[in-house]
């Protein structure tokens, strides 16, 4: 070993000339000879001892591994944050070697070359033997080289000349470092700097090294951006979900971040990006005192019960807390929270989300969309479906993703409520508007949803007088109970659903033209199932979970209609879990109905297609006994000279039978 070093020493105070040739005579000793007698690198010879051990061929004229363009732009969108990071730099690092003969290149961790900068004739000499994107420069695949060795090593290296393993590469003096996550310390790459052995830029390794250095520290930067911005996601969506109204103010009163609950409560709407004072805001002036007093008062907490007046009166419960870091006071978060008397307790909730419905039908899919951009706004929905699709499912999925979300989810179906009654239930009624009306009167359901969503589901049987009293209700954001002369102010969102046309029913002047465009103003279809079969199997894993089904099964399923949608199809899949002992759902457990709708079809099918057959013979030799050939007869028939003859061998027709009658005929 001690040799080894002083030989080496020996070997940098060559010039690069007599270096060369030092190496050269090593490198043809050892391969052509098989000798060993020094005059390298200790680590030089054992990546020459591995390279032998992987069968590389050190005569090799070219690189031999080279990935196709579709691998490149795999590794190369796997690695696109990372080469959106360095190319800038790799750019800035060319134009101080520009003019040197020289090429920068980024290799990912299995040694692919993904991005590559030369002087144009090094460039074109490295690309004539395959240096180029895509090349593999793994030791396993070209042995020596300073790529591969930084990866073997984890460690900078350079390689220079014949101690490149291939021939191929002896003219070349190659710097590489590798590049890795300062977080994981997982390798990443290796950014390398090759040029030509007699003219390499005197500080190569150096400002591979450099350059290593540095873009490491441009990922921990853009990594500590990114957590950042993570936190920030995480931190809005923790406060979103919160069904207190949230309020962060800083030391100045300028408001950091506001919660949906508490824009809504206060019927805030912020622009983006825009800076807001406390008194900027004029729905904020009820609490202005109190914020003020949290901001520059000595108490930790202050809870005080506001009384404000919008479209209705209600109370607020305030609670500011001062925010103190490092014993320095920075701001104030305010936690609002609607006071509810216990009558008016929530009894009103939905429960189901956009991940409750199931479907990967790309119409149902399109719906959800709709729905989920829908969500974010207050619009009217007007929700289009069969009876069963799941319209109330959108519904409140819709409640569950909005600003609303926390208040009441009111629905009500308008084709199950008698046309006398249907006015009282909507808008309730005052004491004594009616026999055996209740003491107090009753609160209606757009009352109850007061603050959230009101649905109502088959809004194409509403009475026509009454949908007058709804247009109202839409146009001016109160209800009038029946038996009383006191509007009261609501902040309901409506979302109606049917199942009807309600263009044809407009025709008909059944339904109001303008009601339906204040209705309307966000349609969203959900298609029936008939419609998106290919979700069947996902409705039976999700209501069978612990069943499998018999493939023949399927048929069934798929063959029928469902003209109950959903609801029918939950039905059946109850059917069959209480009849179906078996893990396996066979024919047997199917309910009856759906065994003869297929059984049915299928006859009905049979006798149709034994009636186009005899159909399709006939024609057939009709045009044979017009035609003087097999091409005229396709030709008359419409379809190719091969479909001809299949068709004949099918109904077993001589062709040549009807062709000579027709010329003796003729004759």
């Amino acid at each position: 070993m001690n040799n080894n070093h002083s030989y080496n020493q020996h070997l940098q105070s060559l010039n690069i000339s007599e270096k060369e040739k030092v190496i050269k005579r090593t490198w043809r000793n050892y391969f052509k000879k098989g000798l060993n007698l020094g005059g390298v690198r200790h680590i030089i010879m054992e990546s020459w001892k591995r390279s032998q051990r992987y069968k590389v061929d050190p005569n090799s004229l070219q690189a031999t591994s080279v990935c196709g363009e579709k691998e490149i732009i795999e590794r190369r969108e796997r690695y696109k944050d990372v080469l959106t990071l360095i190319r800038p730099f790799m750019d800035d690092l060319f134009e101080i070697v520009k003019g040197t003969d020289s090429i920068i290149a980024f290799s990912d961790k299995d040694g692919i070359v993904l991005e590559l900068f030369g002087d144009s004739e090094i460039a074109m000499n490295a690309s004539s033997v395959n240096f180029k994107v895509g090349v593999n420069m793994c030791e396993k695949s070209i042995g020596t080289n300073s790529i591969g060795l930084s990866l073997v090593l984890d460690k900078p290296m350079q390689v220079v000349g014949p101690e490149h393993y291939c021939v191929v590469w002896h003219t070349s003096h190659c710097s590489s470092a590798p590049i890795k996550d300062p977080y994981t310390n997982e390798m990443i790459g290796v950014i390398t700097l090759v040029g030509y052995y007699r003219s390499t830029h005197p500080h190569s390794f150096g400002l591979v090294r450099t350059a290593a250095n540095t873009i490491m520290r441009l990922i921990e930067q853009n990594g500590i951006k990114k957590e950042k911005y993570m936190i920030n996601n995480y931190f809005s969506a923790a406060i979103n979900s919160i069904s207190d109204g949230v309020i962060i103010v800083n030391r100045l009163g300028e408001i950091i971040r506001i919660n949906k609950i508490a824009a809504h409560l206060l019927k805030i709407s912020l622009v983006e990006n825009k800076v807001y004072k406390i008194d900027d805001i004029q729905e904020l002036k009820p609490l202005l005192k109190c914020i003020e007093d949290s901001i520059t008062g000595n108490d930790i907490i202050l809870q005080d019960e506001l009384s404000l007046l919008y479209q209705q009166k209600f109370k607020l419960l305030f609670t500011s807390r001062k925010i103190i870091v490092e014993n320095k006071y920075i701001g104030n978060i305010i936690i609002l929270k609607k006071k509810v008397n216990n009558k008016e307790i929530k009894q009103h909730t939905a429960k189901y989300n956009f991940s409750s419905l199931i479907g990967k039908d790309q119409d149902f899919k399109k719906a959800i969309k709709l729905a989920s951009k829908a969500a974010k706004t207050d619009k009217s929905i007007l929700i289009i479906g069969e009876s069963g699709t799941g319209k109330e499912l959108f519904a409140q999925a819709i409640h569950n993703e909005s600003n609303r979300q926390f208040e009441n989810f009111v629905a009500i179906n308008c084709a199950a409520i008698p046309k006398e009654l249907i006015s009282s239930e909507l808008f309730g009624y005052a004491e004594g508007a009616f026999t055996n009306a209740i003491k107090g009167g009753k609160v209606g359901k757009f009352e109850a949803a007061n603050g959230g969503t009101i649905f109502l589901d088959e809004i194409g049987d509403m009475p026509l007088d009454l949908q007058a009293h709804l247009l109202r209700v839409l146009e001016e954001r109160e209800i009038t109970p029946v038996g009383s002369n006191v509007s009261k102010p609501i902040d309901v969102r409506i979302i109606a659903a049917t199942n009807k046309d309600l263009f044809e029913l407009i025709k008909e002047n059944q339904f109001r033209l303008d009601l339906f465009y204040r209705l309307n103003v966000i349609s969203i279809n959900v298609p029936p199932l008939r419609k998106r079969k290919q979700d069947i199997e996902l409705f039976i894993k999700h209501f069978l979970p612990t069943k499998k089904t018999d493939p023949n099964v399927l048929k069934y399923f798929y063959e029928y209609d469902w003209p109950g949608n959903l609801r029918e199809i939950r039905n059946v899949m109850e059917q069959i879990e209480i009849f179906c002992d078996d893990e396996m759902i066979t024919e047997d457990s199917l309910p009856d109905y759906l065994k003869n709708d297929f059984v049915e079809k299928e006859q009905n099918t049979s006798l149709y297609q034994s009636l186009a057959n005899e159909t399709k013979k006939d024609t057939m030799i009709t045009a044979l006994e017009n035609s003087n050939n097999a091409s005229e007869t396709a030709k008359k028939l419409g379809v190719s000279t091969s479909t001809l003859y299949r068709w004949a061998s099918e109904y077993e027709i001589n062709m040549k039978d009807y062709f000579k009658k027709l010329k003796n005929r003729d004759n």
